[in-house]
């Protein structure tokens, strides 16, 4: 899908940044561009003026937010924990440990966040019914 773009003129030299970081541009003072939809509310704020009207896509592209990303992300690791089945990797009531999935992901998250990733990625696992992916919990008998 093409995304929509519209024309835009700088009356001074301005640079633009899209919200998520990815994309800059560069104008000089009356230079007119073509600007992706994604970035108009960026050129907007930025003082750019449009050369026509600004019209979008039917089915504007979506992004995935940071939660949502940071929740995928958390599944997964809780899913590789489950998998391996290191008792060490958990908590005695039975949640992964911090340490644990700090050392499969490279962003941060709050306890709340991993207690809700495990008890997605639990019931995932117990849906999947591969009894090689199903965690137990750590015993509290003694030998």
């Amino acid at each position: 899908m093409e995304l929509a773009r519209a024309e835009f003129t700088a009356i001074k030299a301005t640079r633009i940044v899209s919200l998520d970081g990815s994309q800059c541009m560069n104008f000089q003072a009356g230079e007119t561009l073509s600007v992706p939809n994604n970035m108009f509310s960026v050129a907007v704020g930025a003082g750019l003026v449009p050369e026509g009207p600004l019209t979008l896509p039917d089915e504007p592209e979506k992004l995935a937010s940071d939660k949502e990303i940071v929740s995928e992300g958390l599944v997964e690791a809780c899913k590789t924990l489950i998998a391996r089945g290191v008792t060490t990797d958990f908590t005695l009531p039975g949640y992964p440990k911090t340490a644990s999935i700090k050392k499969l992901v490279d962003f941060s998250f709050n306890v709340r966040e991993l207690e809700r990733a495990f008890e997605r990625a639990m019931h995932e696992v117990e849906q999947d019914g591969n009894e090689s992916t199903e965690h137990t919990e750590p015993s509290s008998a003694t030998a």
